[in-house]
């Protein structure tokens, strides 16, 4: 395993530094530039909400120019923080304007102006997965599981135990009712959407209470990834050999199958900030890296068994190597 994830953590150090891109709210370019003054315009904000809306924007910038960002969940979590200081007008232009594609990042791959009937959160898009690919069954892809990546990424997040207390009651309840919306309108996507939104209206500001925006962010982006596996959006030929491997051949039942995919995921989230951490304090980098290897290695060894672990570690190494599996 320490082999596998030294393969993980080189790669995404290559990954940081190729990706020189790091926004401020003094660097924007012309083009970026145009496109806030635009929304200031448009939506008529006076000079704070300006201000605020600018280094949110900003934010936005920078976790989307990330490998593999998802574009949709990013633009849904700005969204969200429009709704602290933006009022009904306002925020139903800039909604219209992020529809418009007005908000798009130059040269970004994702064409809004074309999803946007499609479910735009992380939630949304994993109820369509199994008419996506048919790797996962709606067993699995209909599930919520914000209350185990949560629990995997409090200490990462630097959530203290009385804060943890009081949100994952809020999660719990969110995944019960979100479990429940994908399941019983599986395949209608607009219905789904429409019952999520609703219910992440209602659940966000309450998680505001106990966490900072970076939280919910981090929460989100690693909700985004998850959905990603689920439903088979952006992997490659061989991933989805690994997910097909994984349920047919190596017979990893529905709770096993979401602890990979949950490993995936955490090993992602704390991998790429480890590879930044390493540009500033490669020691420390080290040390944060040692305990992520111990994490995830505790974490697959206790939901498979001795042979399914040899099997999965084996084919997860000759993805990271390129291989064929």
């Amino acid at each position: 395993m320490k082999k596998i994830l030294t393969i993980v953590f080189l790669g995404l150090v290559v990954l940081v530094s190729a990706q020189n891109t790091n926004y401020t709210v003094n660097n924007l370019s012309p083009e970026l530039t145009a496109i806030t003054e635009n929304v200031k315009k448009e939506a008529n904000l006076n000079p704070e909400q300006f201000k605020k809306f600018k280094a949110d924007y900003v934010l936005f910038l920078n976790e989307n120019a990330k490998p593999n960002a998802n574009t949709n969940t990013l633009f849904m979590l700005l969204g969200l923080k429009f709704r602290g200081y933006m009022n009904d007008g306002q925020f139903s232009k800039v909604t219209q304007m992020v529809k418009d594609g007005k908000l798009n990042p130059p040269g970004n791959k994702t064409d809004l102006t074309k999803s946007t009937n499609k479910p735009t959160t992380p939630a949304n898009t994993g109820a369509s997965a199994p008419k996506v690919n048919g790797l996962l069954p709606a067993s699995i892809s209909n599930q919520s599981n914000v209350t185990a990546l949560f629990e995997q990424l409090q200490s990462f997040m630097k959530i203290s135990p009385e804060k943890a207390a009081q949100v994952i009651p809020i999660l719990k309840s969110y995944d019960t009712q979100l479990t429940k919306i994908k399941t019983d309108n599986n395949g209608n996507a607009a219905k789904i959407k429409q019952l999520t939104d609703a219910l992440n209206g209602q659940t966000v500001p309450q998680l505001k209470q106990h966490m900072t925006d970076q939280q919910i962010a981090t929460l989100v982006l690693a909700l985004g990834m998850q959905e990603n596996i689920l439903s088979g959006k952006n992997l490659n030929a061989e991933q989805k050999i690994f997910l097909g491997k994984i349920r047919h051949q190596y017979q990893l039942n529905d709770v096993q199958t979401m602890s990979v995919v949950l490993v995936l995921v955490q090993g992602k989230i704390r991998g790429d900030a480890i590879a930044l951490l390493h540009k500033s304090n490669p020691e420390q980098a080290g040390k944060e890296f040692l305990f992520l290897l111990q994490d995830l290695d505790k974490q697959l060894q206790a939901s498979l068994t001795n042979e399914q672990y040899v099997k999965v570690k084996a084919d997860i190494e000759k993805l990271l190597k390129g291989q064929k599996l």
